[in-house]
């Protein structure tokens, strides 16, 4: 078994790409927002978003995980609106 020691700053190395692609995200929802209100489009589309979580849903090989899949793209989903 691996020590604290050993896990935390791989932990810390997984949260610093995650806080990386998490800005990455939000900028590119923040255009996607422009375009849509200089196109007069609805911010909310519900079928795009059922569409991106079940393909993210997917990806999650350890099924054990996929209700907290569900709830982290759903409310980063939320946030990104």
């Amino acid at each position: 078994m691996r020590t604290l020691e050993e896990l935390r700053p791989e932990i810390d190395k997984i949260d610093k790409e995650l806080t990386r692609l998490f800005e990455a995200r939000m900028d590119l929802a923040r255009e996607v927002g422009e375009y849509k209100k200089a196109h007069n489009i609805d911010i909310l589309n519900a079928k795009r978003e059922e569409e991106v979580l079940e393909k993210n849903l997917s990806n999650i090989e350890n099924k054990d995980y996929k209700v907290f899949g569900k709830e982290f793209f759903t409310k980063l989903m939320e946030l990104s609106r």
